[in-house]
């Protein structure tokens, strides 16, 4: 089954690959948790066809227009989707932004911090020379994360979405 997936990137534990339509169950799981609700915000996906809409013009658009975009993360024993990692564009920022989600049952684990080790050896390869870390100021886990794979804090901003603030985190790549 996994031939007919675009695999951009493996780890020890697991397989990164390209979202399709077919992910729009998990998509509409993940995106209604808790943690992605309270840490990253609503975007509004509450069916099916809701959640095929935000993968077409979300992670799909973002493969197509940047050559990179989030990626599905899946076990790489069972082949179970865990969770979304991968680089988002902002027309906000010159450079793309390391973005990560896991559903709470796989918190902890380390497969955060894995994937986006991985992803940021992919920016390598994608010519990419900085990317940045946005975090809300009480998000600790998240904002481990981003300590843990070498990202530095740059600055606080006020996101023009709903007025709140964020850290803003980067690192150099290929340095």
């Amino acid at each position: 089954m996994l031939e007919n997936h675009l695999i951009v990137l493996e780890t020890s534990r697991l397989i990164l690959r390209h979202l399709e339509i077919a992910d729009a169950d998990f998509i509409l799981s993940l995106l209604n948790t808790k943690g992605f609700l309270d840490n990253i915000g609503d975007r509004g996906v509450r069916d099916l066809l809701q959640a095929e809409t935000y993968l077409l013009d979300g992670p799909l658009a973002s493969y197509y227009q940047n050559g990179f975009g989030l990626y599905l993360v899946e076990l790489r024993e069972s082949g179970e989707p865990i969770g979304l990692s991968g680089l988002v564009k902002r027309p906000l920022f010159d450079s793309p932004d390391l973005g990560y989600a896991f559903l709470p049952a796989f918190w902890g684990k380390g497969y955060a911090i894995e994937s986006a080790k991985a992803v940021l050896l992919h920016c390598q390869t994608l010519g990419l020379k900085q990317v940045l870390g946005i975090v809300s100021p009480g998000n600790e886990a998240s904002i481990s994360v981003l300590e843990k794979v070498g990202m530095s804090y740059k600055e606080t901003r006020i996101w023009e979405e709903d007025n709140s603030e964020v850290l803003i985190y980067e690192i150099a790549i290929g340095s």
